[in-house]
């Protein structure tokens, strides 16, 4: 019966939380094949770790950890932007394939980024501010802003190179 429970708790912590596994992944790795391999990955890694989760932080915090530390690993194992990242101006009259190209170019410019940079991305992007970005990732608060500004600035002159 404590198995069912913890499955049955588990299974809904990843379903509440399935978009944020869909967006690491989607940063992380660039084929769909990898995509999918990478999603198991973390599942996997969150029901290994499950058990031992003390509740000394949020859940989903938790669960960015592990994701993140996941897709790190994952990504290594392989070895294969606008002012503001958070909005992406899209003007009235654009078509659905220039937001998806936009979108496309968005994607493409954050897999340049080193492992970190690509989490502290992530979890701006998720709306984290920024003590939860530096709790999550580790790294201070004061780090967390430094960061993103250079961040913002690579990205800039990614996209700006890919147009």
């Amino acid at each position: 019966m404590i198995k069912n429970n913890l499955q049955k708790e588990f299974m809904d912590q990843i379903i509440q939380n399935e978009n944020m596994i869909y967006k690491i992944c989607n940063i992380y790795s660039s084929s769909y094949d990898e995509r999918q391999d990478l999603k198991q990955e973390i599942i996997y890694q969150l029901w290994r770790s499950f058990p031992s989760f003390r509740g000394q932080s949020l859940f989903q915090t938790w669960m960015y950890r592990v994701a993140l530390n996941t897709a790190i690993y994952f990504k290594k194992q392989k070895k294969h932007v606008t002012d503001d990242l958070s909005n992406i101006e899209i003007e009235d009259d654009n078509s659905w394939q220039e937001i998806e190209e936009q979108l496309r170019r968005l994607y493409l410019a954050i897999r340049t980024l080193n492992e970190m940079d690509r989490a502290i991305v992530f979890l701006y992007l998720e709306k984290h501010n920024y003590d939860e970005i530096g709790e999550i990732s580790g790294i201070t608060t004061k780090n967390v802003s430094v960061r993103l500004v250079r961040i913002k600035e690579k990205l800039r002159e990614t996209i700006r190179k890919m147009e």
